[in-house]
């Protein structure tokens, strides 16, 4: 509902005023007709968003979403009305900031508005794909399954996302405890010897001289790497303002990032589950290409995409649009050309995005079973090379007085 305040003339020519709401401007005067004979003003409350509500309306997470559908799911199924499933919805929500936001789409569904539309006018943290698919399983009497679909969409997406967090965890770990220990090491114990090897007034080998200008760098001028890492941070994100900037940065990681193949996997994986949730809905294939692109996370994809939604509009085939972009796997390409000619698309793609899925999965394993012997055997070289510029011009102490 809009808050709007008025301003008018009682029956017996009080002056009036305060705040009223109502779901539009119309809505709001006919209330008002019924304590002022003369509105003199009306005008909406434009609502002034807090820090800590900005925070409150930010993206809701894909557990959170897999589990309102799921109560959605079941509680429809139980035949109770739509604006009463909201409110037990809103009960049982884990915030209070998501509470109020579904207590306002059940005021919303209560006053005749769509669920869809209900959300759309308040529920900021949900996602275009939920929206959308809401909104098609209104109009084709499918809710009950399209919260069903949903379900399955985000569960599967929070578990994958939670499996790679903790797949990557120990190595990230492990990084960070060996950095933070090298440069301790390289700030307080290498000084430490580097007025004792200069007291030895002998010549020290190469690998001792690196490291004692390694570590007077990082003494005396730490706050040169703090600038470089700072650089780089704004300059990621004054690039991913532009829309070059962001075009370059995605590109990068299709086509030349190290990890290309991760994010490729995971761009299919993506694409085929959200295209096969949107077809099931029953939206059109223009309209689920259009949502696809908007929840892509990877620009470049979601322009593809784009592109593939401008040809199949022109009476072109899903598959030969696709054909042309070169961002697409080839397998996903062909798996779509053979849902396509089969009639069969929501099915084909819900395979091949559970395919992607596991490619993803045990790319990450494989990753991780190379990352964590590589570690080690970096960790080793950088302890050999420590003990060695500090015990070698020890052993040329005792030699010269041997």
């Amino acid at each position: 509902m809009t808050t709007y305040k008025y301003k008018g003339l009682s029956p017996d020519g009080a002056k009036l005023s305060g705040v009223i709401k109502a779901y539009n401007e119309f809505e709001a005067v006919a209330q008002l007709r019924e304590t002022c004979s003369v509105i003199t003003k009306i005008e909406e409350v434009k609502e002034t968003q807090s820090w800590n509500k900005q925070i409150g309306t930010k993206k809701i997470k894909d557990k959170e979403l897999a589990i309102i559908c799921s109560q959605f799911a079941i509680i429809l199924t139980s035949g109770l009305p739509i604006v009463r499933c909201v409110e037990m919805v809103a009960a049982q929500a884990r915030t209070k900031e998501l509470q109020k936001m579904l207590k306002k789409v059940a005021e919303d569904v209560s006053g005749g508005y769509s669920l869809a539309q209900s959300f759309e006018n308040n529920a900021t943290g949900f996602p275009t794909t939920f929206i959308e698919t809401v909104r098609a399983g209104e109009q084709s009497g499918t809710l009950e399954e399209c919260f069903k679909k949903l379900h399955k969409y985000y569960d599967k997406t929070a578990k994958m996302k939670a499996k790679i967090i903790s797949t990557l965890t120990y190595p990230a770990i492990v990084i960070c405890v060996a950095v933070i220990v090298f440069i301790i090491i390289m700030v307080v114990a290498v000084p430490a010897f580097t007025s004792v090897f200069l007291e030895l007034g002998t010549e020290l080998p190469g690998i001792t001289k690196g490291l004692i200008a390694t570590s007077d760098f990082l003494t005396n001028y730490w706050w040169s790497l703090i600038l470089i890492v700072l650089a780089f941070f704004i300059g990621r994100l004054l690039l991913k303002k532009n829309e070059k900037g962001r075009a370059f940065l995605a590109e990068n990681k299709l086509k030349r990032s190290p990890l290309k193949k991760m994010h490729s996997l995971n761009a299919a994986s993506q694409f085929a589950s959200t295209m096969s949730t949107m077809l099931t809905a029953g939206l059109p294939i223009t309209k689920a290409l259009e949502v696809t692109a908007n929840v892509a996370d990877n620009y470049m994809f979601a322009v593809s995409i784009r592109k593939v939604r401008q040809g199949v509009e022109q009476g072109r085939s899903l598959v030969d649009c696709m054909n042309e972009i070169p961002y697409f796997p080839k397998l996903l390409t062909e798996m779509v050309g053979v849902g396509e000619r089969s009639g069969n698309m929501e099915e084909t793609l819900t395979v091949i995005g559970d395919y992607f899925d596991n490619e993803v999965s045990v790319f990450t394993q494989r990753l991780l079973s190379m990352l964590e012997p590589a570690i080690t055997i970096v960790l080793a070289v950088v302890t050999v090379i420590l003990l060695l510029a500090v015990y070698l011009p020890m052993f040329t102490m005792y030699g010269s007085i041997v």
